[in-house]
């Protein structure tokens, strides 16, 4: 009896033992995981590494947060209702262009603007590009030129004075320099959404303020509010607020106009928010997306913000002009890149230079006459040069080395 109660404590401790190497077994791999730390945070590690310029430490940190979370994001979830901006790809290109690797900074900036467009990233590339361009040409050796010898300035016939102060003469400007090709892109400024918003801004029109600040620009040809609000009226919807993409693309094709924005004004205890969106109303890409914010509720606030925000889109559409490199039935190559502002969905005219025009008088060069080609739309965009599809021919076919410039 003794001997059977030995044997079956034996097997008791045994289970025991057994039991508890595979609970530290488990309890040490959940450990391990529980150190890792999670995307959000690598990102967050990297960012501060950044600010201490330490490169190499930063590009280790995005590198683990790619390996749990692989796209660059304007917004993302990273934990509960917390949500951040996300570019793992284009931080780790800007570390690469702070070490001097500009092979690899501009393929990590590349993979970002493909991803998630952003100036930041464009601002990057554009210097990546800059110092591509500079390394491979050779500085020579300066040369020592003796200064010249000063000469006292020559007396003045003062016949030619008068008691008045001569009025300054300024030059013309090279009129041939001054590209007036068609016109610029349309766009309709739709009623934005207000949440939480009451008479705090006092008696102004939100809509008339974000219009005024479009046509300031002088970037888009903003439609007159009188024919939005008579389609608005067609359509059934009033002055409430527009933020569903696809109403605002049916508004805008409605009106006649390439673009739309759209978006909302949000005011919270004590801030105020604008979030703003430029959106192609043929293809519903949203080609921009901005946003403001101000911890001072006020009119002038607003108005900072308003201003900010419509300045910002402009950036991110800006006109940019360059040739036609090649053809391939209605595909043409155009030596526009990201590095250059150019993004998939930009309108451009292709023209050619005419004749000067000159005045009959003075029989100086005015200007010049731009005959128009075609309008193509950017369909893939690369680092130095775009694909772009004709869709409106106009006079003739295109040739290698026509002049190109984004609507």
């Amino acid at each position: 009896m003794l001997i059977f109660l030995e044997e079956a404590m034996h097997r008791v401790l045994q289970r025991l033992s057994m039991a508890l190497v595979v609970s530290l077994f488990f309890f040490t791999i959940n450990s391990n995981l529980t150190a890792q730390p999670k995307w959000h945070q690598s990102y967050s590690m990297g960012l501060k590494a950044m600010k201490i310029q330490d490169w190499r430490g930063a590009i280790q940190h995005f590198s683990s947060a790619l390996n749990k979370k692989g796209k660059d994001k304007e917004k993302t979830r990273a934990y509960g209702a917390v949500f951040i901006s996300y570019y793992p790809n284009r931080e780790m290109g800007i570390c690469y262009y702070h070490l001097g690797d500009y092979t690899r900074a501009s393929e990590y900036l590349l993979r970002s603007q493909n991803q998630s467009r952003s100036n930041r990233a464009r601002r990057f590339l554009r210097n990546v590009q800059n110092m591509k361009v500079s390394s491979s040409h050779v500085t020579p050796e300066p040369t020592y030129i003796p200064p010249a010898k000063e000469e006292a300035p020559p007396e003045p016939d003062k016949s030619d004075y008068t008691s008045k102060s001569q009025p300054t003469v300024t030059p013309r400007p090279d009129a041939g320099e001054e590209i007036n090709v068609g016109e610029r892109l349309s766009v309709a400024i739709l009623p934005f959404e207000t949440k939480g918003v009451g008479n705090e801004f006092g008696d102004i029109d939100l809509l008339d303020k974000l219009t005024t600040a479009f046509v300031n620009l002088n970037r888009f040809k903003v439609v007159e509010r009188a024919q939005l609000e008579r389609i608005l009226s067609e359509q059934k919807l009033g002055l409430s607020g527009i933020v569903d993409v696809s109403t605002a693309v049916r508004i805008g094709a409605a009106v006649g106009v390439e673009t739309v924005v759209c978006g909302s004004i949000v005011r919270s205890r004590n801030s105020v928010s604008i979030d703003a969106r430029l959106v192609d109303t043929e293809s519903a890409e949203i080609l921009s997306a901005q946003d403001a914010f101000a911890t001072k509720i006020s009119l002038l606030a607003l108005s900072d913000m308003i201003q900010d925000v419509a300045g910002k889109i402009k950036q991110d559409i800006p006109v940019i002009s360059g040739v036609v490199v090649s053809l391939q039935n209605t595909r043409l190559t155009l030596d526009l890149g990201i590095s250059q502002g150019a993004q998939k969905g930009m309108k451009c005219y292709v023209f050619r230079e005419g004749d000067s025009i000159i005045h009959p008088k003075t029989k100086e060069v005015i200007g010049k006459i731009f005959n128009q080609i075609c309008e193509v739309r950017l369909v893939e965009v690369f680092d130095g040069y775009s694909i772009a599809s004709i869709t409106q021919s106009k006079n003739g076919v295109p040739q290698v080395l026509d002049r190109v410039i984004t609507k």
